[in-house]
């Protein structure tokens, strides 16, 4: 065959080769829109696309009382629509790229969720995705639980922790930092010897880049000066995180946290009989008040201070758990499950030891927690590492040295 000659117009050449090629269209302008240059349908405009989507939404862990974010990117011709969609359901008002899941409860764990994209050319669907939802963290700047997934214990607790001690009237004060509990079951030899009761804690730098919270532990051997001391500590930035009364010795010991931004907390002190500190620590709860820190005072009475936090309108169910001390980390380990916080620890191996956990009313979600018995240092490293506060620490004084940690998010 041959082909046609130069000399055939441009046009009728085209034509011919559509013929050719089995092709099928009318005008030039069609044979340019081929090339994507011009809108199906006409000159001059711009191309045309249904949804595509560029990057999928992801799973997502948050915690109850908290939201979760997801997001989605698409492509296509504008304008587009988005609908989210909660367990198959369009969520009302859902309808940008990013979308905040509402308010989490225990109850929305495993809930999915998608998003269908679309314009005037069609519609997508992403990929259904879901959300795990955790225990409730403590509110931001709340000095009231031991610090448990705060920013200064929830990336991992800095290396570089250094073990001090107070006794005998002494006190330690560490900027910039984080501290354990004072340990219970203190070995206090002798009578009328308070310089035999020394309290061993550890303190760890705060992360990088974070400033402004102050660790403090001070003690003292005259028993009498406790009212002085916890007045001086009365004061709306600072909360006493743990207590320990050794009457018999006529001495105890204080530790406190302090933040250069948090403020509005209040204490109140408390001794009650032990079979009566049950009902008074859930009549605190129902005030919106936290349990901190426990002892016994010199008549074998329940001594605790409690904290209110202004602005706080929880309702917290407290939980107070007598037992030894060999049996500590099971007791914590139970609260725990039942998603409680251990807000404070204390006792001795005379009157026995206490645990109070607490939790937002309903909250019955597992709390993560490690009770750890080392036999060498390094047995601490994943307990330092999980990014669990340490909210309890015992000294067993009749185990030769031996010590039980307690580690909870």
């Amino acid at each position: 065959m041959n082909l046609p000659s130069p000399l055939i117009p441009i046009r009728l050449r085209s034509h011919f080769l559509s013929i050719l090629l089995g092709l099928s269209f009318a005008g030039s302008g069609a044979f340019l829109a081929s090339c994507g240059s011009v809108a199906p349908g006409g000159l001059g405009g711009d191309p045309q696309f249904a949804p595509i989507i560029v990057t999928q939404p992801t799973n997502q862990s948050s915690r109850v009382g908290q939201v979760a974010t997801f997001s989605v990117t698409a492509g296509g011709t504008t304008p587009l629509t988005y609908q989210w969609s909660e367990n198959g359901t369009a969520v009302l008002g859902a309808t940008n790229a990013v979308f905040n899941a509402a308010i989490l409860a225990p109850g929305d764990d495993a809930s999915t969720f998608l998003v269908t994209i679309a314009n005037s050319l069609g519609s997508v669907t992403s990929n259904s995705v879901s959300v795990n939802v955790g225990p409730r963290a403590p509110q931001v700047g709340d000095l009231r639980f031991q610090q448990v997934d705060s920013a200064s214990t929830s990336a991992g607790l800095s290396a570089g922790g250094v073990q001090s001690q107070v006794y005998g009237g002494n006190a330690k004060v560490f900027p910039d930092s984080v501290g354990t509990p004072l340990p219970m079951g203190t070995d206090c030899t002798g009578v009328d010897n308070p310089l035999s009761c020394s309290w061993l804690f550890v303190t760890f730098p705060l992360p990088d880049g974070m400033t402004g919270l102050k660790t403090a532990y001070q003690s003292s051997d005259i028993f009498g000066n406790l009212p002085s001391d916890l007045s001086t500590l009365s004061v709306p930035d600072t909360v006493v995180t743990s207590l320990d009364l050794e009457s018999s010795n006529d001495a105890y010991a204080i530790s406190s946290i302090q933040s250069s931004q948090a403020s509005g907390f209040s204490f109140s002190s408390n001794s009650i009989l032990p079979a009566q500190a049950q009902t008074l620590a859930s009549q605190l709860g129902q005030q919106s008040q936290v349990i901190t820190a426990i002892s016994y005072d010199s008549c074998g009475d329940v001594f605790f201070l409690a904290y209110a936090w202004q602005g706080d309108t929880n309702v917290y169910e407290v939980t107070l758990v007598a037992t030894t001390i060999d049996n500590v980390g099971a007791a914590a380990t139970s609260l725990a499950a039942e998603g409680y916080i251990i807000t404070a620890l204390g006792g001795n191996p005379t009157n026995g030891f206490l645990i109070v956990g607490t939790r937002v009313q309903g909250d019955t979600l597992a709390r993560p927690i490690l009770v750890i018995i080392p036999s060498s240092p390094a047995d601490l490293t994943p307990l330092f590492q999980s990014g669990d506060a340490v909210v309890g620490y015992l000294v067993n004084s009749a185990g030769a040295g031996s010590s039980t940690w307690i580690g909870e998010q």
